[in-house]
């Protein structure tokens, strides 16, 4: 057989596996993200957490988070911020997705600067 022809095909197979893949992603975490955000607007522990959580997507060399945090978080949450950090992993910013998700991360940034 030619290797010419199966080439391209299983390239193809594979642009096709990973566009699923992305898709699959977004639909899992989308509404993980709003979960995580309407948690992140609460003044307790859990929402600390989160927003954390969310600053180090955003910017993870001002934000680091410690993977301890995530035992904080009830099993939800913690699924929510699983899918969300694997929405991350498709190339866009999660703060992206969000009507004045840059404005929203920047107030999360400032309160939790004087935290």
């Amino acid at each position: 057989m030619d290797r010419q022809m199966v080439l391209p095909d299983c390239f193809l197979a594979s642009l096709e596996e990973q566009e699923k893949l992305r898709q699959q992603r977004e639909q899992l975490g989308l509404p993980a993200l709003r979960v995580l955000v309407d948690a992140a607007h609460s003044g307790g522990g859990q929402g600390r957490h989160i927003r954390r959580f969310l600053l180090g997507l955003y910017n993870a060399s001002r934000w680091p988070f410690e993977l301890d945090r995530l035992r904080a978080l009830d099993t939800e949450l913690q699924q929510a911020a699983l899918r969300v950090l694997a929405l991350d992993w498709n190339g866009r910013e999660v703060h992206t997705y969000l009507p004045d998700g840059d404005a929203l991360f920047q107030s999360w940034w400032e309160r939790e600067s004087e935290a």
